[in-house]
């Protein structure tokens, strides 16, 4: 049997249009909307140097345990993994085909919740390594949040970007573009979307000058950057692309022994979550 109770509810149609407003409220009644970012901030404040004099740990993570604050019912969580480092060459004198890292992957997830439950969240670091010298460089670390009416919630990292010291023309097998490394990126999400693969342009007049590469991003929030090397022959990465960013590969855009050079990648951006709540 229906109670009194039962309909003693508010409706919206009951309240004329912007008559009650947040300052009409008590603190604590009505729902406790918020929004709170999870990064490591060496990245966030160094993001434009790449381990330059002070400015280190950019690839570093952040871990934290998080609980739901009181008067709300509901918790978005929306995680970004780090960005696939760039490669370097391991030879000084060659000319360079090159792919720099991918963009770290996105995951959304909506749950109810309770005030007082915990969550233990992890926005993912990269690869520790500046001017790396190796052919394929590391991945980006997986982001994850657990808990309460989460279920392996997270994302791989971005994969690694590729320096393959070649002949005077270079290698064109393009294979290496696969979105993700071919593997799963995310799981237990609501949504989830692949970071940009990294990429290169083309040749110019010389089959090993004017040469260049981009980045990959992460999705919503990434942005890429471009390395070259023309004129200047041969550069290394030299820019933190955070947040979640792949990493630049070096470029060597000449082989004699006027211009020896063994350019060098670099780490890709560390990751973020947003946590969303009401």
């Amino acid at each position: 049997m229906a109670s009194y109770a039962s309909y003693k509810k508010v409706k919206t149609e009951s309240i004329p249009d912007r008559e009650l407003t947040r300052e009409d409220l008590a603190p604590g009644a009505g729902h406790n909307y918020g929004v709170q970012w999870i990064y490591n901030d060496r990245g966030f404040t160094c993001d434009a140097c790449n381990n330059n004099g002070d400015c280190c740990e950019q690839a570093n993570g952040r871990c934290c345990l998080w609980t739901m604050p009181d008067g709300a019912s509901t918790v978005t969580f929306e995680i970004w993994s780090g960005g696939g480092a760039g490669a370097g060459g391991t030879c000084a004198n060659c000319c360079m085909y090159t792919i720099s890292g991918q963009g770290g992957n996105y995951a959304i997830k909506t749950i109810e919740s309770t005030p007082g439950c915990t969550y233990t969240v992890c926005a993912g670091g990269s690869w520790p390594c500046e001017k790396s010298h190796t052919c394929t460089a590391g991945m980006g670390c997986r982001s994850y949040v657990n808990g309460h009416n989460l279920s392996n919630f997270c994302v791989t990292g971005g994969c690694s970007g590729w320096n393959c010291n070649a002949d005077a023309w270079g290698v064109y097998d393009r294979s290496w573009g696969c979105a993700n490394c071919n593997i799963c990126g995310g799981f237990g999400a609501d949504m989830t979307i692949m970071g940009d693969t990294g990429m290169r342009f083309g040749n110019g007049y010389h089959h090993c000058r004017r040469r260049g590469n981009w980045t990959g991003a992460a999705p919503i929030i990434g942005k890429r950057s471009f390395n070259s090397a023309s004129e200047t022959w041969c550069v290394c990465g030299c820019y933190n692309n955070w947040p979640a960013g792949g990493g630049q590969s070096g470029e060597n855009s000449y082989y004699d022994n006027a211009h020896k050079c063994c350019a060098g990648g670099t780490m890709g951006g560390s990751g973020v979550v947003r946590i969303t709540f009401m």
